[in-house]
This record gives C-alpha cells, sequence and structure tokens, in this order.
C-alpha cells in the first residue's frame, strides 16, 4: 500500500495557515464595512459654531450669498452649517446640485418656508410652498398644463400689452426715475390685468385694486426679508416677540380681501349673463374649479392660494432682475448698442413691442438670461428622508442651500465669470443653446430644476423681456449728471437685490404712438 508523503506536521501548519487566511479576511471585511459605513454616514464637513446654538450668530444675513460661497473656498463644494434646530447643508456644483435638484428631487422636493410665508399663503397650501405629495402634484399639474401654459399665456398676452404700452407713457421723459419702482408697477399691473381682466376696474368709489394689490406685495416682500427669532426657536412663535407675525396676519387679510372681492364680482358677472370681453386667467381657474375632480372644486382656500401664487408670487424677483438688466446695460455702452439695434431692426423705430417678437430678439433674450446668471442667489430644499449626498450622509429635516449664486460665477463653469458678456448665450456660441430656463444644464439654474422648478416660469420669462423690450424699444437711458461708476453692491434674497436703488433718466426714441390705455 502507497505511503503517504504528507506528514502529520504538514496538515497541522495547512490548518493553521487556512485558519490564520479565514481570520485575516473576515477582520479585513469587517474592518471595510465599517471603514465604508463610516463613509457612507459621515457629515459633510462644517466651520466650528458655540455649543447650543452652532453657527449661527456668526451668519451674515444681507451678504449670506457671498458669505457661504467664501466658506465653499476652505471647505469644499458640500458643508453643513450646525444650527440650533436644524443643519444647514450648503452644496456649491453642478455635479452637487444634480445630486439634489434631479437625482434625489423626491427626497428634495419640499422647501422649507417661514412663518410669516406660511401665513401669508393660507398657511402654505400655495403651489410653491405645498409639501410634495398628491395634491401638490395635482396643483402643479393644472398650473403648468392649463393656467400657465404657453397657450394661454398667449389667450391673455393682449391685456398684459396694453398696460405695458400705457406704463410707457406714464414714464415721465426727462425726468430722473427709480427703475426698480417703474418696472415693479409694470410687472404687478400687467400680471393682475391678465389674471383678472376688467374685474379690477374701479368705478365711483371702487377700491383701486392694483395699486393697493402692489401696496400689499410690498408690505409682503418687507415682512418675508425680515430676520424672524421664531423661525430660529419655533416655540416663541406663540409670543410674536417681534409683532411680525401680527403684521403678516394683516396683510394676509388685506390680499385675502382683494382676491375674494374680484372672485365675488367675476361670479357675479357670470351669474347676470354679462359677458367678459377677453378670456383671463382668473376665467380659466373658474372653469377648472367647475370641474368635479379639481382640488380646487372642494378648497377655496387652496382655489385663492393659486390666484395669490399667479399675482405675487414672483412680482418683485421679476422687477430686481429687470433693474439689473438696466445697470448691466447702462455700465456697458456696446451691449446697450447691440440690444437697441436688435430692437430697431425686429421691432422697427415707430412701432410697439408685440409678443411675436420676442422670439426674435436673440441678444435681448441673452442679456435676460447673463443677468439672471449674475444676480440669483440661493434654491432652498428640505430633505424629506435621510440620504447621501456627494458620499455625504444628509439627515431628515436638514435644510439644503443650492448656491446658485457661486455656482453661476464659478471660473470652473464659466469662462470670466464675473464679467457681463450676453454672448455667451447667443446661438453662434458653442454653449449657447444648451443654457435654458428650465435647468436642463446644472451650469445654469435660474429658476431650479426638477419637479420643483418655478411654476411661474412661462410668465416671468414673457414679462422680463416684454417689459425690458418696452422700456428699451421706447426710452434712451442715461445716468443723471456727475453719476459715471454704478453701484452693483447686493443684498441676499431669492434674487440678490440692489442696496442703492439704480436711478436712470429716460428720453424718448421713437415716435410711434402708443398702444390703448388699460385701466385695472
Amino acid at each position: 500500500m502507497a505511503t503517504s508523503l504528507i506528514s502529520p506536521l504538514t496538515y497541522e501548519t495547512s490548518a493553521t495557515s487556512l485558519l490564520t487566511i479565514t481570520i485575516a479576511i473576515t477582520i479585513s471585511a469587517v474592518v471595510l464595512y465599517f471603514l465604508g459605513n463610516l463613509r457612507r454616514t459621515k457629515s459633510p464637513p462644517g466651520p466650528r459654531g458655540l455649543p447650543v446654538v452652532g453657527y449661527l450668530p456668526f451668519l451674515r444675513r444681507n451678504d449670506l450669498h457671498r458669505q457661504l460661497t467664501s466658506l465653499a473656498e476652505t471647505l469644499g463644494p458640500i458643508y453643513t452649517i450646525q444650527g440650533l434646530n436644524r443643519s444647514l447643508v450648503v452644496v456649491s456644483s453642478p455635479d452637487l446640485a444634480k445630486e439634489v435638484l434631479r437625482v434625489n428631487e423626491s427626497i428634495f422636493s419640499t422647501r422649507p418656508i417661514p412663518i410669516v410665508g406660511r401665513i401669508l399663503t393660507y398657511g402654505g397650501i400655495d403651489l410653491a410652498n405645498l409639501p410634495y405629495g398628491p395634491d401638490w402634484a395635482g396643483l402643479r399639474k393644472v398650473m403648468f398644463r392649463e393656467v400657465l401654459s404657453s397657450g394661454a399665456l398667449d389667450t391673455c398676452h393682449a391685456l398684459g400689452r396694453g398696460v405695458v404700452q400705457a406704463g410707457m407713457r406714464e414714464i415721465r421723459a426727462g425726468e430722473a426715475t427709480e427703475v426698480f419702482d417703474a418696472a415693479m408697477k409694470l410687472v404687478v399691473d400687467s400680471t393682475l390685468v391678465m389674471l383678472w381682466g376688467g374685474s379690477g376696474e374701479g368705478g365711483g368709489a371702487a377700491p383701486d385694486f392694483a395699486a393697493e394689490y402692489r401696496e400689499a406685495t410690498r408690505e409682503m416682500t418687507e415682512l418675508l426679508g425680515r430676520a424672524n427669532v421664531s423661525d430660529v426657536i419655533p416655540l416663541l412663535a406663540r409670543f410674536d416677540l417681534q409683532g411680525i407675525q401680527g403684521e403678516a396676519a394683516a396683510v394676509a387679510e388685506r390680499f385675502d380681501g382683494i382676491i375674494t372681492s374680484v372672485v365675488q364680482r367675476r361670479m357675479d358677472d357670470l351669474s347676470s349673463g354679462k359677458l367678459v370681453p377677453s378670456k383671463d386667467l382668473l376665467q380659466i381657474l373658474l372653469e377648472i374649479q367647475s370641474r368635479e375632480d379639481s382640488l380646487i372644486a372642494s378648497s377655496s382656500l387652496h382655489f385663492k392660494a393659486m390666484i395669490q401664487d399667479i399675482a405675487s408670487g414672483g412680482t418683485e424677483s421679476i422687477a430686481i432682475l429687470l433693474e439689473w438688466a438696466m445697470t448691466e446695460l447702462l455700465s456697458n455702452k456696446e451691449a446697450m448698442t447691440k440690444i437697441q439695434q436688435e430692437l430697431d431692426l425686429i421691432v422697427g423705430p415707430n412701432n410697439v413691442v408685440e409678443q411675436r417678437h420676442l422670439k426674435e430678439l436673440n441678444y435681448l433674450n441673452a442679456v435676460v438670461k447673463e443677468t439672471c446668471r449674475l444676480h440669483l442667489g440661493l434654491t432652498p430644499r428640505l430633505a424629506g428622508q435621510p440620504c447621501t449626498i456627494g458620499g455625504y450622509h444628509i439627515p431628515k429635516g436638514a435644510a439644503v442651500f443650492v448656491n446658485t449664486w457661486a455656482i453661476h460665477r464659478d471660473p470652473q463653469n464659466w469662462a470670466e465669470p464675473l464679467q457681463f458678456r450676453p454672448e455667451r448665450f447667443l446661438d453662434s456660441c458653442e454653449d449657447g443653446p444648451r443654457f435654458d430656463f428650465m435647468g436642463s444644464s446644472f451650469q445654469f439654474l435660474p429658476f431650479g430644476s426638477g419637479r420643483r422648478v418655478c411654476v411661474g416660469l412661462n410668465l416671468a420669462e414673457r414679462l422680463m423681456k416684454y417689459v425690458l423690450a418696452s422700456m428699451l424699444h421706447s426710452f434712451e437711458w442715461k445716468l443723471p449728471d456727475g453719476e459715471e461708476k454704478l453701484d452693483f453692491s447686493d443684498k441676499l434674497g431669492v434674487v440678490a437685490k440692489k442696496v442703492k436703488p439704480l436711478v436712470a433718466i429716460p428720453f424718448p426714441r421713437r415716435l410711434g404712438k402708443l398702444g390703448c390705455e388699460v385701466q385695472l
């Protein structure tokens, strides 16, 4: 019988080696698992703060966009600021913005809403602030496909056109004009007349709804801009230590009164058989409300919240961007010359700007995009559940800010990012065609992206282009004597607002007759 060549000592050595290898592999697997899990669950880096209150005392409200951009240069494109009751995560790169707004958009489909904002929007049930869910999805579908669709806005354009052209006549040639105030009046009045047409016309002692709504919108904006301690320490909300919530409730009551009056007047007209001269957005909303399957049919508050979203949701932001566009053009004579030459070529020196002209005004469209690139602020979101962004753990309830201001000014994303160069958005530019207002490219996010892209996008884009084209076609704008260098300092908002208002003097450019006047 053959004798084994493997001795017992060899068997013992092999068994020991096998056991050692098995233990080593097991330990390595456990270590790698925990290290991988640690990497997956670690929080983004952040600045050191104080006990309990975190880094909040060090944040500068007015130039927060600049401060957050500066912190990103030290901490990287994603970091956390610890607050008293919530973490604030800031992302400052296109790739991370894509993770938040597109890859994980169902998690980040809700926006943080301050207490004042909740009071002013019927408890936060408007489309801009309603939490993600079936109600939000249903309202969004109605708003995009029916109320603010291109077709609906085309139908209402004649109403807004008359208001803008009437507004051109109200601008006093040769007199110093605050551009923001002029733009705000044009934007609000044209929005309201497109929304409710002639229902706001005052006869006799009837209220001037447009002027009243403009004033209420101004007060709303001022209240939203105030720091409210109750947002930081929710337990103090019931005491309203600063009185802000009481003021907001009074403004909300005024808004509701105006909306209720307008809707009731339209309902009375319809019940009496009075014909509406031109179909407006209110008429479209009433038709939707009459459908049994509509959410706004079962909730008058949702109905009025949708009206308020249209009437005042982005009016100030549009006016701010128009002021910035004028500021940039007045400091760049070459760009101003190009845009006015284009207007004279496409519109004609003695005609008025029409909706059909806007698609052909390529340089003006580029100016609007370049203005949005340079002067937009932050895009806020809430984490609806725990997730991972950029390899870091983001807890449920964390506020996530996409720092659009930083992304739009990053030299890794843009050539000469601090320069006002509308040419970068022209079709002749290699990258021009891919930068649209829908946020398809995460280098350019003027209205957000994904499901929570701004619901008023179509209306905002049209108003910005139409009002700017009308102002530049009607008037030559010059700075007051002795003022050569414009002030570009800003303070934070959804749009970074100018600290020092732009004052310019308009001089007539054309001889044509303006359109007929339309009263609100």
